[in-house]
């Protein structure tokens, strides 16, 4: 099953766990706490969460929360057919598709309001950077700041996602993109 970018914009969810409640048989896993692990048909996913078909997990293992704003669309895997892309637990994988580069010109801003001192910017920029159109860049970047009903609990999250791509001909096939983000919690 997939969620496509089009639900996530509808649905304002700045959370990969609020995208995944659209899909039957994925849930969060309450146990742990804050993070990116998920219970998929009864089975915990141990926090192995792939992109673009890669693994995608925190190199010391602890949960992060994954930001939505350079998420073009999520996928789930349920059931066995998971088991093609390595040692994962039978319930089934979450994939990421990170949004790509566009030779089109895109910019766009929006701001989320919410309650206890919630809000959220988030920014999407993509173009060509020359003539030709064999260097082409997508930025995503958001900030956001919320409180809570308790008091001394404040949470701050930047997160940034520049890619850059090279296209050695006018084909569909390119070099490939230096591609990474980066999530600062404060």
């Amino acid at each position: 099953q997939v969620v496509p970018r089009q639900v996530i914009e509808d649905q304002k969810t700045p959370r990969m766990k609020d995208a995944l409640e659209n899909i039957s048989g994925v849930r969060p896993n309450q146990s742990i706490g804050s993070g990116n692990r998920f219970i998929i048909r009864g089975f915990p996913d141990l926090g192995k969460t792939y992109r673009n078909g890669l693994l995608a997990t925190s190199p010391s293992g602890f949960p992060f929360e994954m930001d939505t704003a350079n998420i073009e669309s999520i996928e789930v895997l349920k059931g066995p057919a998971s088991i093609l892309y390595g040692r994962i637990q039978p319930g089934g994988m979450i994939n990421l598709v990170p949004k790509k580069p566009q030779a089109d010109p895109y910019y766009s801003i929006q701001q989320q309001v919410g309650s206890y001192n919630f809000y959220r910017t988030a920014l999407d920029a993509t173009s060509k950077l020359n003539e030709s159109g064999s260097l082409l860049y997508r930025f995503n970047m958001s900030y956001e700041n919320k409180g809570s009903f308790r008091e001394f609990i404040d949470d701050k999250k930047l997160f940034i996602a520049p890619v850059v791509q090279w296209k050695l001909s006018g084909n569909l096939m390119s070099l490939g993109a230096l591609d990474f983000g980066l999530i600062v919690d404060g």
